[in-house]
């Protein structure tokens, strides 16, 4: 059930730069170039749906779902939907229009043959954890990352 006055399409070349600010937003340590740069190449990959959320005509947030058939972890099938990322601006949090978008993408995912979702998240962010559990995601598994620079 979508909250009254939303309304969830996919992205439209026009709302690119509404995207570019919301995925900013969500990821602060890019910069202006390295986002644009990324959602124009994603957005050029048909196993990659963007949509957008707008209340009353305004867009307020968005999902990117794509379909993976890489290693999903938990996953026992091929594709995987899979929510990469997903961004609602701070007013209009915890009124649905999160699951809105997920529901949308799922449906999407569904659509293109997968039979199960995944997505991660960062070990500090609980509060995304929590949206993650209220979506019936189960955790998997924590991985953590090494980095080694090579000597020339």
């Amino acid at each position: 059930m979508k909250p009254n006055g939303l309304h969830i399409s996919p992205i439209k070349p026009a709302d690119f730069e509404t995207w570019v600010n919301f995925s900013l937003a969500l990821f602060p340590e890019s910069s202006q170039k390295e986002m644009e740069d990324d959602l124009r190449r994603i957005s050029k990959l048909h196993k990659y749906q963007i949509f957008i959320a707008r209340k009353d005509g305004s867009a307020i947030g968005f999902a990117t779902v794509t379909l993976r058939t890489d290693h999903v972890e938990g996953a026992k099938s091929s594709p995987v939907g899979y929510l990469e990322a997903i961004y609602v601006q701070p007013e209009y949090r915890n009124h649905g229009v999160a699951r809105a978008l997920f529901l949308q993408g799922q449906a999407w995912c569904k659509e293109k043959g997968c039979s199960e979702m995944g997505s991660d998240t960062w070990h500090w962010n609980k509060d995304a954890q929590a949206f993650h559990q209220k979506l019936g995601f189960k955790e998997e598994d924590i991985l953590v990352h090494f980095y080694k620079k090579i000597d020339p």
